[in-house]
């Protein structure tokens, strides 16, 4: 049963989901104290037990906690009531005992008036707040129900100091994450964070669309914007999805041995993909029609027939533009080291690749997984000129 008093006035303490137990922190005279409810019985008290690990670092040696539960719970109707009236026993508790020491309690202090003025404006948005205050978790739903969460860590010395900004975690492209780079504060982070789930409607929409009709080669989060699409027994399309605009027509990348691959490559070069698009159409019926084909494949296999002749030509193509390579020139090209795949693209193409697919340049080189066979890929970018970092 949801008490909406006790989400109201304790916004620090998390339910479970009947609502019969709660954890979190409480105010205690100018102190954060954290507390553990279980009230199986809830609305009634009659089973109601209180944990609080911290009392006997506070000096309460002479507080019966049990004998206080059950005597408040005589005279109280609710929870929210009980543990108004229990906060302020131990507020009277706390005042009489002279010989507790909290100074180590300054820091938390901050941190805690912060927390409730700033969670206060989010109660219900929250989803767990770790007992130590080392970080919270917000829920927001999209508007088909999807849950999206972020998880931003609190550091000791906040909000005292704010020019650093807060670490989180969160799974949403990281063109929408990167915004959050530069907040500092929780309500900065989470209102950016709750606007960018809110903007990326289509987008979530578009990511169930292809994940549940599509065939779709893998395992995919929110966080993915690219997607592997079976069109035939051996060749698969690599959909890169704008997620700011995800009803445009998206990027092609064809998989496959180019023997198998040509054809839809030629078909992609004789059309302009975007003008056979249409936002009419269905994600799947909008592939079907761009490479003019009757269904999707159930399942992709990778070609390794003996009997496929590879000409000198096919030897010397990059895997990812298709264009001549010049193998004398080695720094210009790269291969990959999978003996079973051998495949070669320009270095141009390959960085480009790597760098699309969220690989940042670390000691001048970039490592991700070949386009081909999905090998580890490291390709160093000395003497190496058109990488931008």
């Amino acid at each position: 049963m949801i008490d909406p008093d006790m989400l109201e006035n304790f916004s620090l303490l998390i339910p479970s989901k009947d609502f019969k137990s709660w954890k979190g922190h409480i105010l205690l005279d100018m102190h954060s104290i954290y507390i553990e409810i279980y009230c199986p019985d809830i609305p009634l008290l009659d089973n109601l037990k209180i944990q609080i690990p911290e009392l006997e670092a506070f000096n309460f040696y002479q507080f019966d906690l049990n004998e206080k539960v059950e005597i408040i719970k005589q005279k109280t109707h609710s929870l929210s009531d009980f543990l108004k009236e229990l906060i302020s026993v131990l507020v009277k508790v706390w005042k009489e005992d002279t010989s507790k020491n909290l100074q180590n309690l300054s820091y938390v202090d901050e941190k805690f008036y912060s927390l409730i003025q700033e969670v206060n404006l989010y109660g219900q948005y929250v989803h767990k707040i770790d007992e130590n205050l080392k970080h919270i978790t917000f829920n927001v739903l999209d508007m088909c129900k999807h849950n999206h969460f972020i998880k931003i860590f609190i550091p000791d010395e906040y909000p005292m100091v704010k020019k650093q900004p807060l670490c989180f975690e969160t799974i949403i492209p990281s063109v929408s994450s990167n915004l959050f780079l530069k907040m500092n504060t929780i309500i900065n982070l989470f209102e950016t964070f709750k606007k960018v789930v809110y903007e990326l409607n289509n987008f979530w929409n578009v990511h169930n669309e292809i994940i549940t009709t599509c065939n779709t080669i893998g395992s995919y989060t929110f966080k993915d914007v690219n997607y592997r699409i079976p069109i035939d027994s051996h060749v698969c399309v690599e959909v890169e999805v704008d997620p700011l605009n995800p009803l445009n027509c998206p990027k092609f990348n064809l998989h496959g041995s180019p023997a198998f691959i040509e054809k839809f490559q030629e078909r992609l070069n004789e059309i302009n993909p975007s003008l056979v698009w249409s936002t009419e159409n269905s994600f799947k019926e909008n592939i079907l029609n761009v490479f003019q084909i009757a269904s999707l494949q159930l399942q992709y296999e990778e070609d390794n027939s003996e009997h496929y002749n590879v000409t000198e030509n096919d030897l010397n193509c990059c895997c990812i533009c298709y264009d001549q390579l010049d193998t004398t020139i080695k720094k210009q090209t790269k291969s990959c080291n999978n003996d079973k795949c051998d495949a070669l693209y320009h270095m141009s193409c390959i960085c480009e690749w790597l760098l699309n697919s969220g690989s940042t340049p670390m000691f001048e080189h970039l490592q991700g997984k070949c386009p081909q066979c999905e090998e580890d890929m490291l390709v160093a970018l000395e003497n190496f000129d058109l990488i931008k970092t």
